[in-house]
């Protein structure tokens, strides 16, 4: 090889070299796990920091994203039925409350016809009437009065779930539990809407009294 081509060939190295020290380095997008799952980050300083969500809300505009969702599940609900009840739930969007032994097959957790095109409407409204994931974590809470009704509880939390993953609510922001209570309160299950903000993502996969307790 000539010296003039040696020559021309370092170059052309050093030529590079220097243009890759002048770019900047590639960032690498923020992309939500397929299942709608918050993705970890590493170098977090705190567990609340931990995760990254694409459409997460940003702090300033909550109160007018809860405002405008309780009013359209308000609008595609109505405020109460024989089935359900929609109580309005500050800072936490809106908690609904489904009697269980109306919204079930007696003794089952096969849900009743009637209850299919609310949950479905949930669903719309959940992730903002596409496929897409809305800044939502949905928790389907069961409650039972009796530790011998806790497994029918948990089949029935677990139904609601299921079914609004079947209506294109990612399966990571479907939350399902049971709790016992001895409240004379009946058998129930309850949604709760869990807004996902920006810098506190996840608060919005915490038991509801958990992040109540942690304000």
């Amino acid at each position: 090889m000539s010296s003039t081509l040696v020559r021309a060939s370092l170059a052309a190295l050093l030529l590079g070299l220097a243009a890759c020290a002048g770019s900047p380095p590639e960032t690498a997008p923020i992309v939500p796990a397929q299942d709608g799952a918050p993705v970890p980050l590493a170098g977090a300083d705190s567990p609340s920091e931990a995760y990254a969500v694409a459409g997460a809300l940003p702090p300033a505009q909550l109160a007018a994203v809860l405002t405008t969702f309780n009013a359209e599940l308000k609008a595609k609900l109505g405020t109460s039925s024989g089935s359900w009840r929609l109580l309005p739930e500050r800072e936490r969007a809106t908690r609904i409350v489904f009697d269980a032994d109306r919204a079930f097959e007696t003794g089952s957790a096969q849900l009743r016809p009637e209850l299919l095109l609310p949950l479905s409407e949930l669903a719309k409204a959940a992730r903002g009437g596409n496929a897409n994931a809305g800044p939502w974590v949905i928790h389907v809470i069961g409650h039972a009065e009796r530790a011998e009704d806790a497994s029918l509880s948990e089949r029935r939390a677990t139904a609601i779930a299921s079914y609004l993953a079947e209506q294109d609510v990612p399966g990571g922001r479907l939350r399902a539990e049971t709790r016992s209570e001895k409240n004379g309160a009946g058998h129930r299950i309850e949604l709760v809407f869990a807004a996902i903000v920006q810098g506190r993502e996840s608060r919005a996969w915490m038991p509801p009294e958990a992040v109540a307790a942690s304000r």
